[in-house]
């Protein structure tokens, strides 16, 4: 504020109306809507939206940290891995799981199995969170 507009203040809050102009009007306008209380009120939740607003805000924030920390680790395990193999000379072979050939159909049904249960489990979920 500078000098001017201090004193204009100064005026109209010991009640001078010192003489007319824009200024002196704005300042008429100002503080006659501030003798008035303002017709709204806020909703009676409006403090529990703006918390959970601010929570899930911080949560989100909580949540984007957890992610850039789990891809940092998981990025620092593949080339730790990568460094791993390059210094050993591993040679990869699926020789080791040719038993498995003649088991397709329990392989089938055990992931089809696991889907189901996953399935079911959200569908359980869905309705004992809505009681």
């Amino acid at each position: 504020m500078n000098h001017k507009d201090e004193e204009l203040q100064a005026q109209f809050e010991r009640g001078d109306f010192p003489g007319e102009g824009i200024d002196v009007q704005a300042y008429q306008k100002v503080f006659d809507a501030l003798k008035h209380e303002p017709d709204y009120d806020l909703p009676v939740c409006f403090a529990d939206r703006l918390i959970t607003l601010v929570e899930s805000k911080e949560k989100a924030k909580e949540n984007s940290r957890d992610n850039f920390w789990l891809g940092l680790g998981l990025l620092s395990f593949v080339i730790a891995l990568m460094v791993a193999f390059a210094l050993t000379n591993v040679r990869l072979s699926a020789g080791a799981f040719r038993f498995l050939a003649g088991y397709r159909g329990l392989i089938i049904f055990g992931i089809a199995f696991i889907a189901m249960l996953n399935w079911a489990d959200r569908k359980i979920n869905g309705k004992i969170e809505t009681f």
